[in-house]
């Protein structure tokens, strides 16, 4: 609130006198000329030829008009080219590295270090303004990363919020005693869970839990419901409806956002059921039975679920990247893609190419013999219509991905509250370069037909109002922070133009482009 009046009031102290100033200026910056595409405070996405003027990181002026403009400040020409608002990503995971798992980070130090030094850069060069850290579990690095001298926006969700003896949890193998010194939520309302006397459980309860997560002034908080139509035999406790309609009512009362990871049919219902505000990840598990895994037809009662998430203007992030990032891994190409060398050290390059480097690709290879020993019954008549691992990895992957885009698009088509994030960094893949990853986020989501409109709108205007951050980012209206991208092609016109930044503004600073890539590190 305090954050909305004062945009409120600058909007207010520049807009005194005539619409076009005169505007005394200390460290201006005035776009000529330039085409501003930007949703209007309703959502309308806006397209007219005009100036922006910029002072101390803000937007003081946006209009057709040229503003009389007196003190001093440099001119930017923006004639053939756009301005758009800075894009957010809004499922991030910024301590996870892409290539780097946890168990390697103490004997790769040095790779580690060169990694997050990049990372706020790799952001910023594919236009990504501002990240939406949505499981803040290592708040060092996130504090590290905000000192930053050149960073996006960063803001975050507490640690994600899990129930006693959860999918993760168990998947992990964690020892039950190490459970307990976990910040889980006790579900009150499940019998099933049973504590040891030792535990005090009033310091797990949901009011404890959401109080400590507002203190750590976050936005948003994460939780989490996972069944059996992932593949694996359902040996752990999801949580209860009421114990979730608490979590979410606390959240609330706390001005915070509640954010639930959901693959499934299941999981999404129960997040509608439980008033979630925001579902992470696209319906890509259908169901549990493995004589219909595969089939690509979307069931009515998906069907009819999706319209009700659409029609509630339920936030949805679909996150393709999760799914075909596994993909880009198997295909084995993708390390020698040459935007990596552009994103990353030369070191870090060579890292990648190693065969220590290609842990991921190996875990996966090892899911048939891992999921045939843990459910048998769900893997052997799945695997028992192909010939190799290879060829139903093939067609898993194209189901998945099917899947997904059939989902999407009928949100779409329904004008859903689609939200663009990434989940970059997910399991630590090599497959989520930060920055790129997005930008193949939205080819996956022009792929699957959703219009060039609609995945700028989720990038801007939409990330920031569900995210409650439309005070200050999402548009280019007056008084607001000056995180702007100039491009050289028009994104309703074409997917490439997000890969063909002139400028970056973050916080009202000019940078060109290419001076964000890795090669200009050592360039003073």
């Amino acid at each position: 609130m305090k954050e909305i009046i004062a945009v409120l009031l600058i909007a207010l102290f520049y807009s005194c006198g005539t619409s076009t100033g005169p505007f005394i200026v200390n460290e201006g910056l005035l776009i000529e000329n330039v085409s501003i595409i930007a949703s209007d405070e309703n959502g309308e996405v806006k397209n007219h030829k005009g100036f922006i003027l910029i002072d101390n990181a803000k937007i003081i002026y946006s209009g057709k008009e040229k503003p009389n403009v007196k003190g001093s400040f440099k001119t930017v020409n923006g004639n053939g080219k756009y301005a758009i608002p800075g894009l957010i990503d809004s499922h991030v995971h910024l301590n996870n590295i892409a290539g780097i798992n946890f168990r390697q980070r103490k004997s790769h130090a040095l790779l580690v270090q060169e990694y997050f030094e990049r990372l706020p850069k790799n952001f910023l060069y594919f236009g990504y303004t501002t990240l939406i850290d949505v499981d803040n579990y290592a708040p060092n690095t996130i504090k590290t990363l905000k000192n930053a001298p050149i960073r996006p926006e960063i803001y975050t969700c507490g640690k994600k919020v899990q129930v006693m003896d959860d999918f993760e949890m168990v998947m992990n193998e964690e020892p039950q005693n190490e459970r307990y010194k976990l910040p889980f939520l006790h579900d009150k309302y499940n019998e099933n869970v049973k504590y040891p006397d030792s535990i005090h459980l009033e310091e797990h309860s949901v009011a404890s839990l959401i109080s400590g997560i507002a203190l750590e002034d976050n936005i948003c908080v994460k939780t989490l419901y996972e069944d059996a139509s992932s593949g694996f035999k359902q040996v752990w406790e999801v949580p209860t409806v009421k114990i979730m309609q608490d979590l979410v009512a606390e959240a609330h009362a706390e001005e915070l956002l509640v954010v639930m990871h959901a693959t499934s049919y299941e999981g999404q219902k129960f997040a509608v059921e439980t008033n979630i505000d925001i579902i992470a990840h696209a319906m890509w598990n259908w169901t549990a039975h493995p004589e219909e895994f595969l089939n690509t037809n979307l069931p009515e009662t998906h069907k009819k679920l999706l319209l009700e998430i659409s029609n509630k203007h339920i936030g949805y992030q679909p996150t393709f990247r999760v799914i075909l990032a596994e993909k880009d891994i198997l295909d084995y190409t993708f390390k020698d893609a040459p935007i990596l060398k552009s994103l990353y050290t030369p070191s870090y390059v060579d890292w990648l190419q190693s065969e220590e480097a290609q842990w991921g690709r190996n875990i996966i290879l090892a899911r048939p013999k891992f999921l045939e020993k843990m459910n048998p019954h769900f893997f052997n008549p799945i695997r028992s219509q192909f010939s190799s691992d290879e060829e139903m990895f093939e067609e898993l992957y194209k189901s998945y991905e099917l899947k997904i885009q059939k989902v999407v698009r009928l949100l779409a088509e329904n004008n859903a509250n689609l939200l663009f994030g990434t989940d970059n960094g997910a399991m630590n893949m090599y497959t989520h370069p930060p920055g790129y990853n997005g930008y193949l986020e939205m080819q996956h989501w022009f792929d699957a037909g959703v219009p060039l409109e609609q995945i700028f709108k989720a990038a801007t205007y939409n990330n920031a109002k569900a995210f409650g951050l439309i005070g200050s980012i999402g548009t280019l209206g007056i008084g607001k922070t000056a995180n702007i991208l100039i491009l050289n092609l028009n994104p309703l016109e074409t997917l490439e133009a997000y890969n063909d930044i002139q400028f970056v503004l973050i916080n009202g600073k000019l940078i060109e482009r290419k001076k964000l890539t890795a090669p200009y590190d050592d360039v003073n």
